[in-house]
């Protein structure tokens, strides 16, 4: 009786969206591979799923965001801070996905704290800082998946693949509560591309 199989994983030597085409191309061939139908895109703008659209007329794929109009800080060329909301969440964005038959699901990130001032909610930024060891993009993979079981467009237990960025895995979906229950949770079934390394600019980004 055989004890397993030997998969391979893609290994990109840096992250970034630079990544991004070869990520698509992986994904689709994984999908085929395992008659998955279902393609998950954590996105801000929809440009990776207009891609994978672009690339296959006919397989499922759903875009995740952040949250409705939900504002950011971002720097500008000018080194200022800037407030933006998501591209996802305006009109002609959401016309564009819907004409490229693309579900959107926006909503709360699941690992995202509630901003309390002057505390730090541990538990879930421990979550995020234990899947970033493998790769940043994973958190984004694995929350995307809960989104998207929680809004009813994956079921639970359902096999997707899912991506951000440089990352992508294929994932037994499970609802956000039932994340860790040890028969109903989350599993992250295989790894089908990750960056090797962190790019010193994003080390700079993160504080290091």
């Amino acid at each position: 009786m055989e004890l397993g199989e030997e998969k391979s994983i893609y290994y990109f030597n840096e992250e970034g969206q630079k990544n991004t085409n070869k990520v698509l191309e992986l994904v689709l061939k994984k999908a085929q591979e395992l008659a998955i139908n279902k393609i998950i895109i954590f996105t801000s703008n929809g440009d990776t799923a207009f891609e994978l659209r672009r690339f296959n007329k006919e397989i499922e794929i759903i875009a995740v965001s952040f949250p409705y109009k939900q504002e950011f800080n971002v720097k500008d060329k000018n080194g200022e801070n800037k407030k933006v909301i998501p591209e996802t969440s305006k009109k002609k964005v959401r016309e564009k996905l819907f004409d490229n038959n693309i579900e959107l699901v926006q909503g709360t990130m699941p690992f995202n704290e509630i901003i309390i001032p002057g505390t730090r909610e541990i538990k879930k930024s421990t979550i995020v800082n234990t899947l970033s060891l493998i790769s940043r993009g994973l958190s984004f993979c694995v929350q995307s998946v809960l989104m998207a079981t929680d809004a009813g467009v994956v079921e639970k237990g359902e096999d997707v693949i899912a991506m951000s960025a440089d990352t992508a895995v294929v994932v037994n979906s499970a609802n956000s509560q039932w994340l860790f229950h040890p028969v109903k949770g989350l599993q992250i079934k295989e790894i089908i591309c990750k960056a090797h390394k962190i790019t010193q600019e994003n080390k700079k980004e993160q504080g290091e």
